[in-house]
């Protein structure tokens, strides 16, 4: 029953979801996908890949996310971009979507009294691919009240339905806006505490209106259009402790905030990192009461780790962890995500350009945010005094 359950769970969310994008559940480690004007702001030449696996229940396969990202910063420029490769699975008829993208974001630095400011705009443009299995999935008129998938002689229940000759739709573009104001309080303090919000939309608007290259998701060609996607975030970075040989703790707190297709949900929270080198946290995600029934809120814990292994390179581990509190926590299993970040602390296009391309060193010696020298731009200080040895 269990199963069966959770068969036409997994084949009817999509659609009471309202075509809502594949997108990771939490906000740190995934910053530039949910706001393209944070693309390039950790202040180094990055490589990354994420898995995410979630609402895995029994026999039903898990919903699997995957993302190969790729995002310099260029202390010699005005100019930050990124690059990215998703992929996302659902469901029993393992409905795919493939996204492609390039993200490129501005920043106009100013100072205010003793603060350093930055104003980020950012766009993403970013070609989507659908595809889907209809021969793995189970329509309506397949079931018997009485015998479930077979007919009274054991035998299997066609279906009235007629795919499509082709199992996928159309490329369709999906392209992303999005804004971010970024403030060091004092620059002359070490434990000046770091402001930052921000906004995007995505699917924000369509090249062409040809249902065969514009902004349409359908797969069955009946013209569905994508809903515009909004999301928000705002985040505080504190120092509560800085001694003289440069050990530190920082506490970041946040809370986030999308929607989409009249569905929305909340997460907010934060994370104490020691030296950037260890940092937990742990998130609470909710939303408000739907028409169709109960809400499923979950928590998320977060555990991250990193080092320097020379004075330009660092890598970093993540994973997140989040089990379900209400509506669907005994149906489905927890949700987790898996990251593996490489940082390189040049940027290789100011080195092409014979500019200055260092980034390791932080022109403000802030834990949480690092100013290059050059036109003022904050970045976050992955590089501040990580090890005694390369101080």
């Amino acid at each position: 029953m269990n199963r069966c359950f959770c068969l036409c769970l997994m084949f009817v969310l999509p659609i009471l979801l309202s075509g809502q994008d594949p997108f990771f559940i939490h906000f740190y480690g995934n910053e530039s996908a949910f706001n393209p004007a944070l693309v390039g702001f950790k202040g180094s030449t990055s490589f990354s890949t994420k898995y995410k696996s979630q609402w895995a229940a029994g026999t039903v396969p898990a919903f699997r996310s995957a993302w190969v990202n790729f995002e310099e910063s260029m202390p010699c420029n005005l100019l930050d971009y990124g690059l990215n490769l998703n992929y996302d699975e659902e469901g029993v008829g393992i409905f795919r979507t493939y996204d492609i993208g390039v993200k490129i974001a501005g920043t106009i630095p100013f100072d205010i009294g003793r603060s350093g400011n930055n104003i980020r705009l950012g766009l993403s443009l970013q070609s989507s691919v659908k595809t889907i299995d209809f021969s793995r999935l189970i329509f309506s008129d397949q079931l018997d009240p009485k015998f479930g998938l077979v007919d009274v002689n054991g035998d299997p229940l066609p279906t009235g339905f007629v795919p499509p000759e082709e199992t996928g739709s159309h490329s369709f573009f999906t392209p992303s806006v999005g804004f971010a104001y970024r403030v060091l309080l004092d620059t002359r303090n070490k434990r000046s505490p770091t402001l930052f919000f921000g906004a995007a939309v995505h699917n924000a608007y369509s090249l062409l209106k040809d249902p065969k290259t514009g902004h349409e998701e359908s797969l069955l060609g009946i013209g569905t259009r994508i809903p515009s996607r909004y999301s928000f975030f705002l985040s505080m970075d504190l120092i509560p402790y800085l001694e003289k040989g440069g050990d530190f703790l920082s506490l970041k707190m946040m809370v986030f905030n999308q929607r989409q297709a009249g569905l929305q949900y909340w997460e907010a929270g934060g994370k104490l990192s020691l030296n950037r080198a260890l940092a937990g946290g742990i998130f609470y995600h909710f939303n408000f009461p739907s028409e169709q029934g109960r809400n499923t809120n979950w928590i998320t814990y977060t555990l991250e780790t990193g080092s320097r292994i020379s004075k330009f390179n660092r890598v970093e581990v993540g994973f997140a962890l989040s089990h379900n509190l209400s509506g669907l926590k005994n149906k489905v299993g927890p949700i987790f995500e898996l990251t593996f970040s490489y940082h390189l602390g040049k940027s290789m296009i100011c080195g092409f350009a014979n500019q200055d391309n260092d980034l390791t060193e932080d022109g403000l010696g802030c834990p949480t945010s690092a100013q290059t020298q050059w036109r003022k731009k904050l970045y976050e200080g992955i590089w501040y005094k990580t090890t005694n040895k390369y101080k």
